[in-house]
C-alpha cells in the first residue's frame, strides 16, 4: 500500500522520512483589500485592482505527522525521526516547492516560517508543521503542453503558445488563471509587441519582463519580426 504525503526540499514525507499524515489544513488566501471611504458620505471606493490585479495574502498549509518507527517501536528511535523531520523542513530559508500527493498537476510554493509543534507518548510522537506559502497552487506543466494524458477539462486551454512570425501577426493567448501572469519569452531573433497600448522591445533569446503581464482570458498581442516567439507561463488557481 502507498501513504499519501508531501515531497519538499528534494525529499517525501513518508517514502524518505517515515512520516504519515495525521491529518491536514489546505488554507485558502484572503483578499486584502484597499478601501477609502469618502467623508460624510456612505460612498466607498476599492483601490484593490489599482495595478490590474486584486491582492491577495499568504496562505497556511498544516500539515499533522504521526513520528512513529514501526519496525523498531523505541522512543529513541522516534526521537531520531523527529530530529530528522525537523531539520529537513527547517533548513530551507525561502519559500520552494511543495508537492502534495493529493493535488497531482499542482505545486505550492512553501516555507516553514512558525516554530513546528511536537507532543509524544511513549514512543509515539505527533508533529505538526506549518507553511507559509505563496497565495496560489501553481500547474506543474507550461500552459500550450500538449500532454493529453494530463489535460483537464475543467481548468486547461488548449492554446498555441510558440508562433512563427512573418513581419506581422496577431497572436492570441488565454490566461486561464484568476490572477494576471507574466510569461517568459523565448525569441529567434528580435520582436516588438504591442500589448494594451503599450510596447514591448522583446530581444533575441530568453527574456521576462514583470511588466508584461497576460490578463485574465483572451489576450491579443501585435507582434512585428521575422522568426519565432514563445511563450512560456504555468498557470496559477486558488
Amino acid at each position: 500500500m502507498a501513504f499519501k504525503g508531501i515531497t519538499f526540499n528534494g525529499l517525501h514525507s513518508y517514502k524518505d522520512l517515515g512520516l504519515l499524515i495525521e491529518e491536514k489544513e489546505i488554507g485558502n488566501p484572503e483578499k486584502e483589500k484597499a478601501l477609502v471611504k469618502v467623508p460624510f458620505s456612505d460612498v466607498e471606493y476599492d483601490f484593490s485592482e489599482l495595478y490590474g490585479d486584486q491582492n491577495m495574502s499568504t496562505r497556511t498549509l498544516s500539515y499533522t505527522f504521526n513520528v512513529y518507527d514501526a519496525k523498531h517501536e523505541t522512543t529513541d528511535r522516534m526521537i531520531r525521526l523527529k530530529i530528522q523531520a525537523l531539520n529537513h523542513f527547517m533548513n530551507v530559508n525561502k519559500m520552494i516547492e511543495l508537492y502534495d500527493d493529493d493535488y497531482p498537476n499542482w505545486h505550492f510554493l512553501a516555507e516553514v516560517r512558525n516554530a513546528p509543534s511536537f507532543s509524544e507518548i511513549r514512543n509515539l510522537g505527533e508533529l505538526t508543521i506549518e507553511f507559509e506559502a505563496y497565495k496560489f497552487m501553481i500547474g506543474n506543466e507550461i500552459e500550450g503542453n500538449d500532454i493529453w494524458d494530463i489535460f483537464d477539462f475543467d481548468f486547461d486551454v488548449a492554446q498555441t503558445t510558440k508562433v512563427n512570425i512573418d513581419t506581422f501577426r496577431q497572436v492570441f493567448l488565454i490566461n486561464n488563471s484568476p490572477t494576471v501572469v507574466s510569461p517568459t519569452i523565448k525569441a529567434s531573433s528580435d520582436f516588438v509587441i504591442e500589448f494594451n497600448s503599450v510596447t514591448y522591445i522583446v530581444e533575441k533569446g530568453w527574456s521576462s519582463d514583470p511588466d508584461f503581464r497576460l490578463y485574465k482570458r483572451l489576450n491579443v498581442l501585435n507582434v512585428t519580426g521575422e522568426g519565432t516567439i514563445e511563450f512560456s507561463w504555468n498557470k496559477e488557481m486558488i
